[in-house]
Order: structure tokens, then C-alpha cells, then sequence
């Protein structure tokens, strides 16, 4: 089956580096470690559906020349779902022959991994690690690249003036072991942390950092960081475009219609000669002033943006405490959200992508789909603190 997909994006930063000890982001105003490239997709090559209709429906201001996310909502997610004019755009997306698609990008954690995948493998080289108890050695990673972000958040300004120190990416092999073992303490001073303070970590999280710890222990020889490596110092993320092309890639056979991102556009025609799924693919940069569908994805694109910036912000108990307070009209917006995310997944599991954290996930069930959120958490987290 091909589709046609329509695509805008949301807080493309184009770039994330070190700065003075921080992210560049952190500078924004209302800073997001999210990257979202969403909209919506059809079978075929033709709706039977009409966006257009939908936008007039809408009766937006006389001076609006199309239809933007900042014209049906404001504030942050919570207020989002007090827009009548969203929770109208959802209902008739339910109803229509449209799905949803997205890719959520959490930068900060993309930008950190490859630390836990040097890890393992150095881990691996020496045959230190059985993976089985875990369930596999994809849990094992994925539960210490969580417990690797969790760490980041709760010592930022700590963990990230390691990382410029060190020049990260750009950490050559006689300051690998240096690097990861700076690193080790951090987490050794979370342990120290709940010891003097009588249980301030969670349960949870202590598990991890002593899990963590026991990787890093196993990694005070490590002789190279080769896949964090990079020969540009503080960069973290030079560019987006490989999330565009990712895209194209899951549906080679499908229409792809993106709105107009210039720097994206000329780095595919540069390479497109080169690129076996670029030259043979069907995609195209539009002015989405002309294409109603692009215009619906931008209001998509802003709402998941600011979606995942909540999930990624925001505790668990805090996930909890909204989901709880939420009024009957955000109840009904959220609920048209989950249904056609829903709609979405079971046509293609794969309209849905996700490079976030194990915990982003866990809070991701819990407030979007109502799962419990400590029979979720044991089976997204703790199933990582097994023994190794």
C-alpha cells in the first residue's frame, strides 16, 4: 500500500552544540528538547476527505493568509487542549480517511547514547556482561542510555561542563577512560545523595545509577569512544536532514510532501545523484500557502511539539497530578488525540516513531492512554535492574 504523507516541522533548531557549559537551547525562550517532523498521510494518491473545508470551517481571522498553529492555540500543551478550534481539527481528522503521523525527537537524549553504545561494546570486547537477565542486550542498553539522561537532568549544569571540558563529541582515545570515569562520579555522588538524605531518590532511580555506576566501573579502561567521536568539538547535532531522509525510507513507495525547508531541500539535491533511496523516491518541498494538508500538518506538528515537551518535562507524578486535574473540555480534546493515534497505529505502527527515553515512554502510556502507572513503570524500567 502507498500513502501520500504531508509533513511540517517544529522547533528545528538546526543544530545543537555546547555553549559556556550548556546547550545552545537553553538560551530560548521556552526551551524544548524536542524535534517533531509530523502531518498527515492518506491512502492513494487521492482523499476522499477535504482539508480545505475543514480550514473554512474554522473561520479564521480576515488577515490570516493560512492556516498556523498560533492562530487555533496558545500557551503550552494543558492549554492547548482548551482550543476549540484544535479539538474541532482532531474531531474531523477521527472522522476522515487522514492519519497521523509523526517523529518525536528528543535532542538532548539523541545527543548522549552513543556514550552507553561505546560502553557496551568496550563491555562486549571484554566479555564482562551477560546480557540474558535483562531480557537482551537492547534492554540493558536502552534502560543505561535512560538512566545516562536521567542523570543529565538532575546535574546538568555538572554533567554538561564535563562534557565541554572533554570536548564532546570530539573525546580522543587518551581522555576516553578520563571522560567516562568523570562521568562515574556524578553518578557515585547520586548514591551518596540518597544515602545522606534518607531516601530523596527514588527507589527506582537508585536502582539505575547503581547499575549505571557498575558500567562505567567496568569502563575505566576503555581505550576509545569510537562512535561518539566526531572531529568537530562541542557539535552535538549538525543538521536534521537524516530524520527527513528516515522518513522517506519507511515509505520508499509512498508520495512525501514537506513544507518548504530550504537547507533540507539543497542538501537532497546535492546527494540525491549519490543516494539510491533519494533518486528513486517521490518527494517535494512546497509552499504550504497552496497545500491545505501541509497547513493541517503544522497545526499537528506545534501540538505534538508541544506534547512531547510536557512528557519530557514534566514527573511522573507530575504526568499524574495533570492527567487527574484536566477539565471535561481537555478530557474530550485528549481523548480525540488518543483515538486518532490509535486510528493511526493500527494502519501502519510505523506512522508512529519515537527517539526518546524509556521514562518519556513510560509517562508517554500513562498520560495518553490511562495505563497504571506503576505496572507500567516496572515493566518499561525496572526490568532493566536486573542483575548482569
Amino acid at each position: 500500500m502507498s500513502y501520500t504523507f504531508y509533513y511540517d516541522e517544529s522547533n528545528n533548531i538546526r543544530s545543537l552544540y555546547l555553549t559556556r557549559g550548556r546547550f545552545n537551547t537553553d538560551s530560548h525562550d521556552n526551551p524544548s528538547p524536542c524535534f517533531v517532523l509530523a502531518g498527515i498521510a492518506h491512502k492513494g494518491d487521492q482523499a476522499k476527505s477535504n482539508c480545505e473545508e475543514l480550514i473554512d470551517s474554522l473561520i479564521l481571522s480576515p488577515s490570516a493568509k493560512e492556516l498556523k498553529f498560533n492562530q487555533v492555540a496558545k500557551g503550552g500543551f494543558l492549554d492547548n487542549l482548551k482550543s476549540a478550534k484544535v479539538t474541532k481539527i482532531l474531531s474531523w481528522l477521527v472522522d476522515s480517511d487522514y492519519y497521523l503521523h509523526y517523529m518525536n525527537l528528543n535532542m538532548e537524549y539523541w545527543s548522549l547514547v552513543d556514550i552507553i553504545d561505546d560502553c557496551c561494546s568496550h563491555a562486549d570486547r571484554y566479555g564482562m556482561l551477560n546480557y540474558a537477565p535483562a531480557g537482551g542486550r537492547r534492554a540493558y542498553v536502552d534502560y543505561h542510555k535512560d538512566a545516562l539522561y536521567y542523570l543529565m537532568g538532575k546535574y546538568k549544569p555538572e554533567f554538561l561542563a564535563v562534557l565541554s571540558k572533554h570536548r564532546y563529541p570530539n573525546v580522543k582515545p587518551k581522555n576516553a577512560a578520563p571522560f567516562v570515569k568523570r562521568l562515574n562520579e556524578i553518578v557515585k555522588k547520586n548514591r551518596q545523595v540518597s544515602a545522606r538524605v534518607g531516601g530523596k531518590v527514588s527507589k527506582e532511580d537508585l536502582s539505575r545509577t547503581i547499575s549505571l555506576s557498575k558500567l562505567f566501573d567496568m569502563c575505566r579502561n576503555i581505550e576509545a569512544l569510537d562512535m561518539v567521536y566526531t572531529t568537530e568539538p562541542f557539535k552535538l547535532i549538525d543538521g536534521l536532514s537524516v530524520f527527513y531522509r528516515h522518513s522517506i525510507g519507511l515509505f520508499a513507495s509512498s508520495q512525501h510532501i514537506f513544507d518548504n525547508e530550504f537547507e533540507i531541500e539543497k542538501s537532497f539535491k546535492e546527494i540525491a545523484s549519490l543516494d539510491g533511496l533519494l533518486g528513486s523516491s517521490d518527494f517535494k518541498f512546497v509552499d504550504s500557502k497552496q497545500y491545505p494538508a501541509v497547513q493541517i500538518s503544522d497545526v499537528i506538528s506545534g501540538l505534538l511539539k508541544n506534547y512531547f515537551t510536557f512528557v519530557a518535562k514534566a514527573s511522573v507524578p507530575g504526568i499524574m497530578e495533570a492527567k487527574n486535574s484536566l477539565t471535561d473540555k481537555q478530557v474530550h480534546c485528549l481523548s480525540l488525540l488518543q483515538k486518532l493515534i490509535e486510528k493511526s497505529d493500527d494502519e501502519r505502527p510505523e506512522f508512529l516513531y519515537y527517539v526518546m527515553s524509556q521514562i518519556e515512554h513510560h509517562k508517554h502510556v500513562v498520560f495518553m492512554f490511562g495505563k497504571d502507572a506503576k505496572d507500567e513503570f516496572f515493566q518499561v524500567v525496572e526490568a532493566g535492574t536486573r542483575k548482569v
